[in-house]
């Protein structure tokens, strides 16, 4: 099991950045291996809800179905992927008002079972440069 967390501040307010993080579709604005999201069961923005993917991952377009596990507004949304593969990521945004801004805190954990347990040990530069794209890209889009 590995473990990346990343951090955002923006001036946005903490309801605005909720409700940005809690509507999956919003990912392929700011995830650059996200090209497409959509709600595939549920309703958006609720635990339950299950969002089909288009990824890319190293490469390779895939299918990826992710659910909305934990929506506690305005302060916590949390998700898992549902994928059968080798690779399962789960993990949550944690935001915090700061004055009239937003702190984003991303706690994401990624298992591997199968082949890849023997390769867990190596991943963890790789996770923390995908990361730290992400923290960079989610504050350019919430720092307009």
């Amino acid at each position: 099991m590995k473990q990346v967390q990343s951090r955002v501040i923006t001036p946005k307010p903490i309801d605005e950045v909720y409700a940005y993080l809690a509507d999956f579709t919003n990912q392929p604005e700011w995830r650059f291996d996200v090209i497409s999201c959509s709600l595939a069961a549920g309703t958006g923005g609720e635990p339950g809800a299950k969002y089909q993917q288009r990824v890319k991952p190293r490469g390779k377009e895939i299918g990826s179905e992710v659910e909305l596990t934990r929506a506690d507004e305005p302060t916590e949304v949390a998700f898992r992927t549902l994928d059968r593969g080798p690779v399962t990521v789960s993990g949550a945004w944690h935001l915090k008002s700061i004055g009239t801004g937003t702190e984003v805190i991303c706690d994401v954990t990624i298992e591997t079972r199968g082949f890849l347990r023997l390769l867990e040990f190596s991943m963890g530069p790789s996770l923390q440069k995908i990361s730290d794209r992400y923290e960079q890209d989610l504050s350019a889009r919430l720092n307009p």
